[in-house]
């Protein structure tokens, strides 16, 4: 038994192949789009805001405010003044006061003592260059189970000068690293300067807001234990924050010079988080993140202490690809087994649909836990499967309806074939009342000789015998109606108009008796005594069309025409003859026919009939 390849089996080796190429394609090849999507993800499903958390902007507005139009220390000493007034939760500064260091420069020591005034939070920055690590050194017990990652070992550091430190309360990494594209969608969780390690901006925010003592870092990979919470930290120890939309920002955002002026409430820092930094290009980086092509990296770091503070970090589970492999494969095998029962089009509809399903699965997975599932690359996979798999189903379709016009163009017209095929939703062709030429055959001593061969033998002829008549028939543009044991019954102008119908059905059945006669002397026939090929032909009016039930449907026609074309195959018989041709084709046809003489047809009455007068008549 031959094998031959299904689209089943094509979709079951596709889903194999696509389902371990989730897990050994390098990580990169996948990266770009999967990021994209679980951008996309977490932005659909939006955090609440906490009102805890205020932004305050040194703006166009709090330049344009001040002496000069130029922002001094003394003008941000003010300011954190009036917020400290308001007993926040912690300031955080996303600026850097690394120049100008001199201890007895006045607006220096003005703006120490405003920060001794704050739970205040000095932001720092990478630095190739070696040097002092930021102090304060932030609180922090780490297990012997952690494993630190190597993304966390920096060679130094840029700080604010001395006395800005001994005044703060703490310190915090204020660098924002993005990833290919230059888009923040992480936040690096800890740096390691020397031996000692220091939370991001925004970490150490949450942490004092939290009232967390001491936190907890340990794991591999690392995790955080926040108070209550426990984050997972990704492999490269990085937090995913969830960006803010520009609605969310600025109802979280003031301007500096509403603060310096006085015009905000009483109490709108108390207990709040306060992170101070810029929009404007010289003071604060502009940068790309999930929600913004362009937003200041204060408001990034707003968005990790918002993300922290509601308990809603995004986490991806290292685990999960082999999860997500797994529903591959079996995606890939729900769309494989499809082929069995449908045609391509039910298996792209289902396909896609079953790829919609996984998208909102991944979402509302998202939706509930803030775990993300590679929703991009298991729907990309599934698509490629789905492709392969329609395709190779539409190939075998294809190959099915070619095998099944050839087949049945043998017994059917070829337009009634191709109107069945290519539209199986169509009704039955109506009744219709036409001319018809009818070409009915018959084979001389049939039942002697069906008694006298193997059955094996009797079939290998008339399959060799049919399938050569049948085709001079469809030579000659006439239809098969029908093999009735060893006759065959065609029509010529039926069910589709045929030019000199009457003529060509005439030189069809000198054709077939050539054919026959030439046949006869192959030696497996004339072994058999196969005998000649007998001929009825009339013309006339009949009805067509399809009749049936019960699951089975013949296009055939019915009249007195075709009664008579097999009764005249039969008056071959007495006639000696081999083709018989009625009078009405016969008066119809410029072949040249020999008279036959009047002779009574049963059921019929006399007539009149001929035969080709170039055909030799054999006596029987």
């Amino acid at each position: 038994m031959t094998f031959r390849l299904r689209p089943l089996h094509v979709g079951v080796v596709a889903s194999l192949v696509v389902a371990l190429a989730l897990l050994l394609v390098p990580e990169d090849w996948l990266e770009s789009g999967r990021e994209l999507y679980f951008d996309r993800l977490t932005q659909l499903v939006s955090i609440p805001q906490s009102p805890d958390i205020v932004v305050v902007d040194i703006d166009r507005r709090a330049y344009a405010g001040v002496k000069d139009q130029k922002w001094q220390r003394t003008d941000t000493a003010r300011l954190l003044s009036l917020i400290a007034a308001d007993k926040p939760a912690a300031v955080a500064f996303d600026l850097v006061f690394s120049t100008d260091c001199n201890a007895d420069d006045p607006a220096n020591r003005t703006l120490v003592a405003a920060i001794r005034e704050a739970p205040v939070i000095l932001g720092f920055l990478l630095s190739d260059i070696e040097g002092t690590p930021p102090r304060p050194i932030p609180a922090l017990a780490i297990t012997r189970t952690l494993t630190v990652p190597e993304i966390w070992f920096l060679p130094g550091a840029e700080a604010a000068c001395v006395e800005f430190q001994t005044a703060a309360s703490s310190a915090g990494a204020a660098f924002l690293i993005g990833d290919e594209g230059s888009r923040v969608r992480r936040v690096q969780a800890f740096s390691i300067i020397g031996d000692d390690p220091y939370p991001a901006l925004g970490l150490e925010a949450a942490r004092r807001y939290l009232d967390v003592r001491t936190p907890i870092l340990g794991g591999t990979p690392p995790w955080l234990k926040l108070g209550r919470s426990l984050f997972s930290l990704a492999e490269d120890g990085s937090l995913r924050f969830v960006a803010s939309r520009r609605e969310a920002i600025d109802a979280r955002t003031v301007s500096a010079d509403e603060v310096m002026q006085g015009r905000l409430a009483p109490g709108r820092f108390t207990n709040r988080i306060v992170f101070i930094g810029s929009s404007l290009p010289n003071l604060g980086g502009l940068r790309e993140s999930a929600a913004e092509p362009l937003v200041a990296s204060v408001q990034i770091h707003a968005d990790l202490a918002n993300t922290l503070v509601m308990d809603a970090v995004p986490t991806r589970d290292p685990m999960l690809a082999y999860g997500e492999a797994g529903y591959v494969l079996l995606g890939g095998l729900l769309i494989a087994l499809m082929t069995v029962r449908f045609r391509p089009g039910l298996i792209a509809l289902g396909g896609v649909g079953f790829i919609l399903a996984t998208l909102v699965l991944s979402y509302a997975i998202y939706a509930m836990t803030y775990r993300l599932t590679d929703g991009f690359s298991v729907a990309l996979l599934l698509s490629i499967v789905l492709v392969i798999t329609a395709f190779s189903q539409f190939a075998e379709t294809r190959r099915a309806e070619k095998v099944a016009r050839q087949r049945f163009s043998q017994y059917l017209p070829q337009s009634v074939v191709d109107r069945f095929i290519d539209n199986p939703e169509l009704s039955g062709k109506q009744a219709e009342e036409r001319q018809v030429t009818a070409l009915f055959t018959d084979i001389e001593g049939f039942s002697t000789l069906a008694g006298r061969v193997s059955p094996q033998t009797l079939v290998g002829l008339l399959n060799i015998y049919f399938a050569e008549v049948t085709g001079l028939v469809h030579k000659h543009g006439g239809m098969v109606d029908k093999i009735v044991g060893d006759a065959v019954h065609a029509f010529f102008n039926a069910p589709e108009d045929l030019d000199d119908h009457v003529n060509k059905a005439i030189a069809c059945a000198l054709a077939i008796v050539r054919l026959t006669e030439e046949m006869r002397l192959r030696p497996e026939f004339k072994g058999e005594d196969f005998g000649r090929t007998r001929i009825g032909i009339e013309t006339g009016m009949a009805v067509l069309g399809e009749v049936g039930t019960g699951g089975k449907l013949d296009y055939t026609a019915h009249g007195n025409a075709i009664n008579l074309a097999a009764r005249l195959q039969d008056a071959n018989k007495f006639l000696g003859t081999q083709t018989c041709i009625g009078p009405q084709a016969a008066g119809e046809s410029n072949y040249p026919l020999r008279p036959l003489g009047e002779h009574e047809i049963r059921g019929f009455g006399t007539m009149a009939l001929f035969t080709p007068d170039d055909l030799v008549t054999v006596s029987r």
